[in-house]
């Protein structure tokens, strides 16, 4: 049985760790009052391309810093000189992109985004680069207090991180209406203190050492890792300069990318249960030296397939409920249309992180490389295809479609390594029947009725989880009782 501790930690690690990126939902308001819709899609493009240069900042050592710490917490000294040169390098890395996109930021914004005069790199693209290495070296910590299952300070400095870009990003907004410095100096203040509090926790914890033995681990470890993360960012974030391309405009960029922020919460509580899940995980494995599934294991996983299952039908029924309170502009009501797509594709996601966590504890992430190349590709292929036949309608469905595809390719390699022996029916068939059945449900929906058509897929998902979980539901409550 899942441990009440369990659930303590996964309050703290999936709620409270996604405050820094709910911001962007919260924020929502504010920004479609105080900006227009084509500086909100240009705001998504200088969002998405801080995403690039912390991915490539971070080098994958946000999470092999936290792979690691299993490897060395048992041994305090090789503990400190590992946890020291990771922050060295990473201090390295961040020098090196600063003076690079400072001689060379204002040519690459200039070959990427000539459709979009909007689009300069100073100030605002080399202020992006400085939150993107800040919040790189936060992200990182951040990785290592969760394997460290230390809940309180990670709390703490999310926390801080979310008051702070809501503060900074409100105030400025207000101050400088209708003008970017509004979001993109308010994403850099918390970045800039975030980080520098990070930096100075772990040279009190472990002090600056630089260690050339760990530099060989290091190399094999990340060199994949990070061309994944580049092709992960092209999955997630290629369709906004996509549809850029396509429609030349950025505010369909807006509202493409508003559409998917009000969807976010599905995929925070999922990254926040998955971090919390797969130490645990870890341990489990390292302890009975295992390289196949138990039941204690697919427990966590078939659990989160259970929450994902309810929380996409409620997304769909409250988004249109909320949003005109808060958001004014008409123009961007037309993201309803796109919302059960968008959230369908995330029930294919508890699979995804499950065949996943072999290849991160077995350090076979030279494997990712190959499985995001193919997923990238067809993320660029199929978006570029739909987008020029369909514009938005285009980009929401290759939004979808790449998820499965990613699980399918993830769980094509991994099955190499690690032995899954699963409930099938509750971690891929209940998902897919789930997803077919909503598909099949658009072709009676429209504006008018779509509340109440995603009012019985949120029952049908209550019958499809009680029908598939009532032995342990029962079994919860009965403790309870």
């Amino acid at each position: 049985m899942i441990s009440k501790q369990f659930f303590k930690s996964s309050i703290i690690y999936s709620l409270v760790g996604a405050l820094p990126y709910t911001t962007g939902v919260i924020l929502i308001p504010f920004f479609t009052e105080r900006l227009t819709p084509e500086q909100f899609g240009v705001n998504a493009l200088y969002l998405t391309f801080m995403y690039f240069v912390q991915v490539v900042s971070t080098f994958g050592l946000d999470t092999y810093i936290g792979i690691n710490y299993f490897e060395h917490k048992d041994n305090k000294q090789r503990l400190r000189e590992f946890i020291g040169t990771v922050l060295m390098i990473l201090i390295v890395i961040a020098t090196l992109i600063s003076f690079l996109m400072a001689a060379g930021g204002n040519l690459i914004f200039h070959l990427v985004f000539r459709s979009a005069g909007s689009m300069n790199f100073f100030p605002f693209g080399m202020i992006t680069v400085f939150s993107a290495l800040f919040n790189g070296v936060f992200k990182s910590y951040s990785s290592l207090l969760i394997n460290q299952q230390r809940p309180e300070r990670f709390f703490w400095l999310s926390l801080s991180n979310f008051i702070l870009t809501l503060g900074a990003s409100i105030a400025l907004l207000y101050l400088f209406p209708y003008t970017l410095y509004g979001p993109i100096v308010g994403r850099l203040i918390p970045a800039l203190i975030t980080g520098l509090v990070s930096v100075i926790l772990i040279l009190r914890e472990f002090g600056l050492t630089f260690r050339r033995d760990f530099l060989r681990g290091m190399w094999n470890f990340c060199s994949p890792m990070v061309i994944y993360a580049i092709m992960v960012w092209v999955v997630n974030y290629i369709d906004r300069y996509v549809i850029m391309h396509f429609m030349a405009d950025p505010t369909f960029v807006g509202i493409f990318d508003f559409a998917v922020k009000v969807t976010l919460g599905i995929d925070l509580v999922q990254i926040g249960l998955a971090n919390t899940i797969h130490p645990k995980v870890y341990n489990i494995w390292k302890d009975g030296n295992l390289r196949k599934s138990t039941p204690e294991v697919n427990r966590y996983y078939n659990g989160l397939t259970a929450i994902t299952l309810l929380i996409i039908p409620a997304v769909v029924i409250v988004v249109p409920l909320l949003v005109p309170i808060v958001v004014k502009k008409v123009i961007y009501y037309e993201s309803f249309a796109f919302l059960t797509i968008l959230s369908l594709g995330f029930a294919t996601r508890p699979a995804y992180y499950l065949f996943m966590a072999p290849l991160f504890y077995f350090k076979k992430t030279s494997v990712l490389t190959k499985v995001f190349f193919f997923s990238a590709l067809f993320q660029v292929v199929v978006s570029c295809l739909l987008v020029w036949k369909f514009g938005l309608l285009g980009a929401v469905w290759s939004n979808f479609l790449v998820k499965p595809v990613q699980a399918l390719l993830i769980w094509s390699e991994s099955r190499k390594i690690f032995t899954f022996r699963i409930n099938a029916w509750k971690i891929i068939f209940l998902p897919l029947i789930f997803i077919a059945l909503v598909i099949l449900g658009q072709f009676f929906t429209t504006s008018q009725n779509l509340i109440y058509v995603a009012m019985s897929e949120l029952l049908l998902s209550i019958a499809l989880v009680w029908a598939t979980y009532r032995r342990e539901l029962l079994s919860v409550l009965r403790q309870k009782k």
